[in-house]
């Protein structure tokens, strides 16, 4: 008796002992990699991606003395099917000029808005313009026509602080975008319809005729 009763004390204390180990024995969760972590995707995140990534690929920026605007301008002007309508403060690059001339012996109607400033400037293409049969308009604003966009066939966008000129290109510090929007062209395509009502009968007219020699320097 005395003999089960020590078995049985022992049995109790190795259960005892092993309830105690237990803990001890269990694996612990596999821990998640620091990395995977923390470059999880969230739910959607390559949709919004790729539609941010459409949409920012409907605009390319250009930016002078690093990129090459007037050449990115001289291929929008060469693939002019329809319509081109520019409005230019400063408009004395002759090759642009010859590009809008070629679209419209293409067949694409072309009209030109440019500041008063262009009526007295030996170096603008206003005349150019006009000699070659583009309509051309001179703005009616005393103050400064500073618009710089033009629409493409209703459906591209040329702006941003970039006159069409060689100083523009060559020298100065400025920036292009060429939007592939047709939302972004019919808002421009409406201003430049009030712009183009908006026009100095006189000067315009003045285009048809030479400047006299009288003038002050001219810049480019």
């Amino acid at each position: 008796m005395r003999r089960h009763l020590l078995s049985l004390i022992v049995l109790v204390v190795a259960v005892v002992l092993l309830g105690l180990a237990l803990p001890g024995l269990r694996m612990p969760p596999a821990a998640t990699a620091p990395e995977a972590a923390g470059h999880r995707p969230e739910a959607g995140a390559t949709g919004n991606q790729t539609a941010a990534t459409a949409q920012t690929g409907d605009i390319q920026p250009y930016f002078s003395r690093r990129d090459d605007p007037r050449g990115a301008v001289l291929a929008a002007l060469g693939s002019v099917r329809s319509s081109a309508v520019v409005a230019m403060y400063t408009f004395t690059d002759h090759d642009l000029a010859a590009a809008l001339i070629a679209a419209q012996r293409r067949g694409a109607a072309v009209s030109v808005y440019l500041d008063r400033s262009q009526a007295a400037q030996k170096v603008s293409v206003a005349r150019e313009l006009v000699q070659a049969g583009v309509p051309v308009r001179i703005s009616s604003n005393r103050h400064i026509m500073h618009n710089k966009f033009a629409v493409l066939d209703g459906a591209t966008v040329i702006t941003g602080s970039y006159n069409w000129t060689h100083a523009a290109s060559q020298d100065n510090d400025e920036n292009l975008l060429v939007m592939h929007r047709a939302d972004m062209a019919q808002s421009y395509t409406r201003r430049f319809t009030e712009l183009w009502s908006a026009w100095d009968p006189a000067l315009t007219e003045a285009l048809k005729s030479p400047l006299g020699p009288s003038r002050r320097p001219e810049y480019n």
